[in-house]
């Protein structure tokens, strides 16, 4: 059984999540270089999910280690530090790549403890 506190992360983890899939739905990567309220609006979403995921305790990281919870934490770090620096083709790959199994691995965590 999940606590609250993770649960309750888990939810909002998921929401961000959601709004990445949906701006990247019918989203190029050429209108992603050209648009800059696109790029922070993932950008966002991908620092949400990072600062989330830094309140889960050592035990819920190694018990649901089926995701790199560090280097999402990692990611939230060089977007809230990256001073301008953040790579664009690491945000693409994430909010392409990585974005939809991390959702579906929080659905299924809390799937798995209701």
């Amino acid at each position: 059984m999940l606590a609250v506190k993770e649960k309750g992360l888990l939810l909002n983890i998921i929401k961000h999540c959601n709004k990445i899939e949906l701006k990247m739905a019918s989203l190029t990567r050429e209108k992603f270089d050209a648009d800059e309220d696109i790029r922070e609006i993932i950008c966002f979403n991908i620092f949400q999910i990072g600062e989330l995921a830094k309140n889960f305790d050592a035990e819920f990281v190694k018990k649901y280690g089926g995701v790199p919870w560090k280097q999402i934490k990692g990611m939230r770090d060089k977007i809230g530090h990256g001073y301008g620096t953040i790579d664009l083709d690491r945000i693409w790959d994430t909010a392409s790549i990585d974005i939809a199994p991390l959702n579906k691995y929080c659905k299924e965590i809390i799937n798995k403890n209701s």
